[in-house]
């Protein structure tokens, strides 16, 4: 395929390290790389989802959250010096674009009250895992930042995110007759 070999394998993470944006290495086990990797995982569900064909509005949502999740994963795969010579990460315009969406497909959806077994549609239960995988996420970023202090917004982000996908799946069980409610 025309790739050299350093293109695709580097051999640097053999024994057990990774090197973050900065040029710090770390174990590929520190909570650092969970969380990162966690968004990896996130991420690709979402991808799934959107493979998926959801509603136009939920995909136009998830669109814009794998974008961020560059800048989200740029951030958390920096050390200090790293995250110095970053162009962009997450602040409070991001908290309320995810606050105004939640409020936006909330108001279409009936009221909540009482609990809801997970999503039988596909696209929808999806979404779910990817809330469970967000909540995940969250919690290694907890976990991250009682040992190295992060940007609090992108706890902030994610704790939403977890509520955005939460709604997103009910949006979308109820376009597509889903009985979730």
């Amino acid at each position: 395929m025309g790739q050299s070999k350093a293109d695709i394998y580097t051999r640097t993470g053999d024994k057990g390290t990774t090197g973050l944006f900065g040029g710090t290495r770390v174990p590929k086990d520190s909570v650092q790389v969970e969380a990162y990797g966690t968004i990896d995982e996130l991420n690709a569900a979402l991808g799934v989802v959107r493979a998926m064909k959801p509603q136009a509005q939920v995909d136009e949502v998830l669109a814009r959250l794998q974008k961020l999740f560059h800048t989200i994963n740029a951030e958390i795969a920096s050390d200090a010096q790293g995250r110095q010579q970053l162009q962009a990460t997450v602040g409070p315009d991001e908290v309320s674009w995810i606050e105004g969406v939640i409020d936006e497909f909330d108001a279409q959806l009936p009221k909540l009250d009482h609990f809801i077994v997970p999503a039988t549609q596909p696209a929808a239960a999806y979404l779910n895992l990817a809330r469970t995988l967000c909540r995940r996420a969250e919690r290694r970023l907890w976990t991250w930042s009682q040992q190295e202090a992060i940007n609090p917004h992108l706890i902030v982000f994610i704790n939403r995110l977890s509520d955005l996908l939460f709604t997103l799946m009910r949006f979308e069980g109820q376009h597509t007759h889903d009985s979730t409610d």
